[in-house]
Parts: C-alpha cells; sequence; structure tokens
C-alpha cells in the first residue's frame, strides 16, 4: 500500500498496482477493470468533457449501456435538461452555472481534486424534468478526469 492515507481528492484513493492486483487476483488489462475496483460510479471524461469511459457502477447508476455511454458528453449520459436545448451540452446559458461542469472543468484545468461535492441540477426522468442533488468528487488523472458519484438524491419536481 502507498504511504499516503490522504484521499482528499483522490477517487482511486492512490491505488497502486500492487493493490490492484491483490484485489483482482490477476493483473488489471483495461481502464473499466481497474474501474470496477471502485464500488461507486465512475465517469471517465476528457477535456472536452465527453465520457470515454466507465466502470460497471457508472453504466448501472445512468441506466445506459456502455455504447451510450462512451464518446457522449456528460451532460447526455446524465440527462441533463439542458443539454437537450439547440446549443447542447456544455454551450447553452446554464452551463455556465453547473456545478458538475465546473467542478470538472476547474480539476482539469488546475488538478485540484474535489471530494463530496454538492452538485444540484435538472435531470430528464420518465416522469418529467426533476432536481437531483448530486454529491460528486474528482480526481486528475493524466488528460483526464475521474468523476465519482458519491450519491443522488432527487429534491422535487420541476
Amino acid at each position: 500500500m502507498q504511504e499516503e492515507l490522504s484521499t482528499d481528492g483522490e477517487i482511486t484513493h492512490g491505488i497502486c498496482t500492487h493493490c490492484a492486483i491483490q484485489f483482482t487476483g490477476s493483473t488489471p488489462k483495461t481502464i473499466k477493470e481497474i474501474l470496477n475496483i471502485i464500488t461507486e460510479p465512475i465517469l471517465v471524461l476528457d477535456s472536452q468533457g465527453t465520457v470515454i469511459s466507465a466502470n460497471e457502477s457508472g453504466k448501472r447508476f445512468t441506466g445506459k449501456k456502455y455504447a451510450d455511454l462512451e464518446n457522449h458528453l456528460g451532460g447526455d449520459v446524465l440527462e441533463c435538461s439542458y443539454a437537450k436545448l439547440p446549443e447542447g451540452c456544455g454551450r447553452t446559458e446554464h452551463c455556465k452555472t453547473c456545478a458538475i461542469r465546473n467542478i470538472v472543468m476547474d480539476t482539469l484545468t488546475n488538478g485540484q481534486g474535489y471530494t463530496n461535492v454538492p452538485a444540484f441540477q435538472s435531470i430528464n426522468t420518465p416522469g418529467g424534468a426533476r432536481i437531483m442533488r448530486f454529491y460528486i468528487s474528482t480526481e486528475k488523472v493524466d488528460d483526464y478526469i475521474l468523476l465519482r458519484i458519491d450519491d443522488a438524491v432527487d429534491r422535487l419536481n420541476v
């Protein structure tokens, strides 16, 4: 195990290759296998906010298949109500104040990870738009952002 115990802003909790092998019983071969060690939903985003991968828990959380997650913008994956506007995810007036987007982009720019940050978002559901309170954490790994969904709570009807 690594010496550093601080998990502030670390989604992976600093898991080293040796520990990953111990947890899985074999050498992980893909990013999904490594991410599947983590039980919370994880989305891996690039610098444009596009989901490039997710763990199994992330797939279950969104209710989507990998093909419907990967290479789609985060707002589309999370069913953000504003992502459906003609401008699309990341380009509406609402995106300027989106806590999820702002935290992800700040982590990308400054390398600062965040832990368990509340973020309210209007989400499309089969029953109509709902305000959801997410608790999210971010970590920068190379040129990518790991976005962990720590919790999501339905707040109210829009």
